[in-house]
């Protein structure tokens, strides 16, 4: 539970957590008529310009403990390097107060992502009981991060969510029962699919009970202004087909979906904000099933496109639906900007490890709008080279394209490339690997807990807000 408090006389029975950057911040909690050994204790770690977190025992009718943290603006760390560790061990009841609004928010962000638990099938559930100190000057801002980090958990509880209760067709009726202010929902049903022809979409489906469904999200401001769409797949689980996972990583794949729940989370942010431009979001849902009638390696399928791909590998069936989607909304609307984003390869984690999201192809300015957000903010992104060498690698001896090449290790590349084939009309076209940032299977940090993150959810969002 999270409460707003203008007046910190008025809490009972909680923990204070102060962020400060001097001794004057100290006039602040002036009111608890602390013991002067407590203020002078703080005032000469702040003196010796020695970063530190301090609690003490203050036992009054408000407050048990007075956590305080202090970081040096000379250090090179961050605040939320500074913060994110120490945070885990603070109380589950606290009071919420800084020197100033952004690092208010900073806090904030720490203490909420940081200590985030998914407990939805947990008998006993933690309880926490956070307060947040605001005035009158910035109760909308913290109203509205809040209100962001509301959608970043959202993406988190999704993508922890069990695939046997998180199919295609239980989300679209989240998506559907939502309440949106300017998006509208378009959805493309299992039947729609299959008379549509979209072949590579049903060879990678075909044989689960649970059937695949596609939605648009339209959030259209102006039709005169540039359209960006953003398109994803959601498999709510991927069982690999006859190429089967290991099993120490077949685990992990309730989380291929993860994508498609931060674009639902984006969506989501996006609806409240005041935009220059469209955005719709496309996300295919869909579950594979290993069965005797799947998809094999040496199968030729047809594409809506009219392109024959040669299944190389079964487990590479996200290419095969984004290929689809894209032909798709290529082929049956006006689009300005294409925008496909996955966790794609684990050659992005070779090359970048955790921390880092790669970006390629033709749109320059969009490109470098993600490498410009990255330089000061916490989710980075990095180009990756790209050329009309890894297309030419995507064609295949006996069908028009492949769906995998063997031994061009520059596998993000590659399949940015294959994608690349299905766009029908020359659009613009952004491809985004997200797949070890999302998916941080090595250890929490900063802002990041292990496995699902939230990776795109913050970016996106601002990014789309400078865009004309």
């Amino acid at each position: 539970m999270i409460k707003l408090q203008k007046n910190l006389s008025d809490i009972k029975k909680s923990n204070l957590v102060y962020l400060i950057e001097n001794k004057s911040d100290l006039k602040i909690i002036e009111f608890l008529n602390l013991d002067k050994i407590i203020p002078n204790k703080i005032s000469n770690t702040i003196k010796k310009w020695k970063n530190k977190n301090l609690s003490f025992f203050i036992w009054n009718d408000s407050f048990e403990y007075l956590h305080i943290f202090y970081l040096n603006k000379k250090n090179k760390d961050t605040y939320i390097e500074f913060l994110w560790e120490k945070v885990k061990d603070l109380p589950s009841k606290m009071t919420l107060i800084a020197n100033n609004d952004i690092n208010l928010i900073t806090l904030i962000d720490t203490c909420l992502l940081s200590r985030y638990k998914f407990e939805d099938y947990k008998t006993k559930k933690s309880k926490q009981k956070i307060n947040i100190k605001i005035d009158i000057n910035n109760k909308a801002l913290v109203q509205d991060r809040l209100s962001t980090l509301e959608n970043i958990i959202l993406s988190r509880d999704l993508w922890e969510t069990p695939s046997m209760d998180l199919t295609p067709e239980a989300f679209v009726k989240m998506v559907k029962n939502t309440k949106f202010k300017n998006i509208k929902i378009r959805i493309l049903r299992p039947k729609d699919i299959e008379k549509k022809w979209l072949s590579l979409i049903h060879a990678v489906w075909k044989w689960s009970k649970n059937k695949p469904y596609m939605i648009i999200m339209e959030r259209i401001v102006n039709k005169n202004n540039p359209s960006y769409w953003f398109v994803w797949k959601w498999i709510t689980f991927d069982s690999w087909w006859i190429q089967v996972k290991p099993d120490n990583y077949m685990y992990e794949m309730k989380w291929d979906m993860c994508w498609a729940a931060t674009t639902f989370a984006v969506m989501k942010e996006i609806d409240k904000k005041d935009l220059n431009v469209n955005v719709i979001a496309c996300l295919c849902l869909a579950e594979n099933a290993i069965s005797w009638e799947s998809y094999k390696p040496s199968d030729i399928i047809k594409s809506y496109s009219g392109q024959t791909v040669e299944i190389i590998h079964t487990d590479a069936e996200w290419r095969l639906i984004l290929a689809d989607w894209i032909s798709y909304l290529s082929k049956n609307y006006k689009l300005n900007n294409i925008i496909s984003i996955a966790t794609l390869t684990w050659a992005v984690m070779v090359a970048l490890g955790f921390r880092y999201a790669w970006i390629m192809w033709t749109d320059e300015k969009l490109i470098n709008k993600f490498l410009t957000y990255s330089e000061n903010n916490f989710e980075k992104y990095v180009k990756l080279p790209f050329d009309n060498y890894f297309i030419k690698k995507t064609k295949s001896e006996i069908a028009d394209l492949k769906n995998l090449t063997e031994w061009i290790h520059a596998g993000s590349s590659m399949w940015g490339a294959f994608l690349s084939n299905f766009l029908l009309n020359n659009e613009k076209y952004t491809h985004i690997d997200i797949a070890w940032t999302a998916i941080n299977s090595y250890e929490s940090y900063w802002l990041y807990n292990k496995w699902m993150t939230w990776f795109w959810v913050d970016s996106i969002s601002k990014i789309f807000l400078d865009l004309k």
